[in-house]
């Protein structure tokens, strides 16, 4: 219970009135006091009584599914069942998986009648969330007092990786259990050239040859259905913040995004998540049915409070790529502690299958190593930012002399760098 405006009016006249009775002569004055203190405690006991029987009822109408780093839209939806109106006042209590809304709220419920109050959730974290209790309180009859009365929504909603916003529609077999041919693929068209000695009768296109006057060969190339791994850290410098969301939850968005494009070429997409152990894996596979399970292994992915083995996530990938792949690391480029671990994990893939690794490359470090000093202690932190900056620079030199390109990129442009580097790798054919 909190007093409200008016109790405090009415705690004050017993003051003044106590007061002004000690220090009058007059003995009628000594005891007025008490009608304005009684008029307040027979108030706060009808209320007291009031509230008790006051139905109301608080729950949450959002959508089932959010996704992460998307701004959702909900609303608390409070049922007043009395005959009379309430002022509510609550604070909305969120799950841990989404960015807390510090902002006291005040409704008005009309008497038999309901009331929304419209909010913008951000999700934050992947996986089921459970609304807690919401910490509300009703302006009693006589608005003397606020009485506490806790609801329950009992709302359950669940927070998946976001999506591609022109979304693709995936080619391939929807069961992925088998390939098979789609429009487009098998050998097209590269281009046209000169008539090489040897070049089959078969490939001769006999129109541009009269029109050259020469011989001229088409010159075909095969559609490539590629296998590519994406390997999470979820170790515990995924809990970083990077923007809006924390790391883990930028490679998960990366990861369900990476996987509508790949399997738009038809290639089979498969997932790793490891930390001091590997978490959760599965195979690459084709089409709708590639997405659908990729994006139910990143629903349950949390940060894990253990230092990341890149070396035990490079076992458990080679035992499940059969054949030459492509992987994709997402991982911490600026952690010199694995910086062995993840070279010797590289070492391990690569041959035969060809790495790419990529991580997030903060911004704000770099700006701390050349900017301008102006306290004593901003040389001291110019240079550990520096120093920092070499550690990373020397870390990703090295992968890319064992072979793995390196894809470092502030937290808001990881995604499309990632995407136009295996854009890049499937023109030139590398994998």
């Amino acid at each position: 219970m909190h007093l409200a405006h008016r109790a405090y009016v009415l705690v004050l006249l017993t003051a003044v009135m106590a007061i002004a009775g000690i220090w009058s002569s007059e003995p009628a004055l000594a005891d007025l006091w008490r009608i304005p203190a009684g008029l307040l405690l027979l108030g706060l006991a009808l209320e007291g009584w009031c509230v008790r029987r006051l139905p109301v009822a608080v729950r949450l109408a959002t959508a089932p599914r959010a996704f992460l780093g998307r701004p959702h839209a909900a609303a608390f939806v409070f049922t007043n069942a009395s005959a009379r109106p309430l002022a509510v006042e609550y604070a909305p209590a969120l799950p841990a998986g989404f960015e807390p809304l510090a902002q006291v709220r005040r409704v008005s419920a009309p008497a038999h009648a309901t009331v929304q109050d419209c909010v913008t959730l951000l999700p934050v974290r992947l996986g089921p969330q459970v609304w807690p209790a919401l910490p509300a309180r009703v302006l009693g009859v006589l608005r003397l007092a606020w009485w506490t009365c806790a609801s329950h929504p009992e709302q359950r909603l669940v927070v998946a990786p976001d999506a591609l916003h022109n979304r693709v529609r995936p080619r391939g077999l929807a069961g992925g259990a088998r390939p098979r041919r789609v429009a487009g693929a098998g050998a097209e068209l590269h281009q046209l050239r000169g008539y090489v000695r040897g070049d089959p009768l078969a490939r001769i296109d006999w129109k541009a040859t009269a029109r050259a006057g020469a011989l001229v060969t088409r010159e075909f190339s095969e559609d490539q259905h590629l296998d590519i791994l994406v390997a999470i850290d979820a170790g515990r410098f995924s809990r970083v913040r990077a923007g809006a969301l924390d790391r883990l939850g930028l490679y998960a968005n990366l990861a369900a995004r990476f996987a509508e494009i790949v399997t738009h070429h038809d290639d089979r997409i498969g997932l790793v998540v490891y930390a001091e152990r590997v978490l959760a894996s599965c195979a690459p596979a084709r089409g709708l049915a590639g997405v659908t399970r990729l994006r139910g292994v990143l629903e349950q992915l949390s940060v894990q409070a253990a230092e990341s083995d890149p070396t035990a996530a490079a076992v458990s990938i080679r035992a499940l790529l059969k054949h030459r792949g492509l992987i994709v690391l997402l991982t911490d480029l600026d952690d010199a502690n694995i910086a062995d671990q993840l070279s010797r994990a590289v070492r391990l893939l690569a041959p035969p299958h060809l790495v790419v690794v990529a991580g997030v490359h903060s911004r704000e470090i770099a700006e701390l190593a050349q900017g301008e000093a102006r306290e004593w202690l901003d040389p001291w932190i110019a240079l550990a930012a520096a120093e920092h900056e070499a550690r990373a620079a020397a870390q990703r030199q090295l992968l890319q002399r064992l072979g793995a390109p390196v894809v470092a990129a502030p937290a808001e442009r990881l995604e499309q760098a990632v995407f136009a580097k295996y854009e890049a790798l499937r023109r030139s054919r590398r994998v």
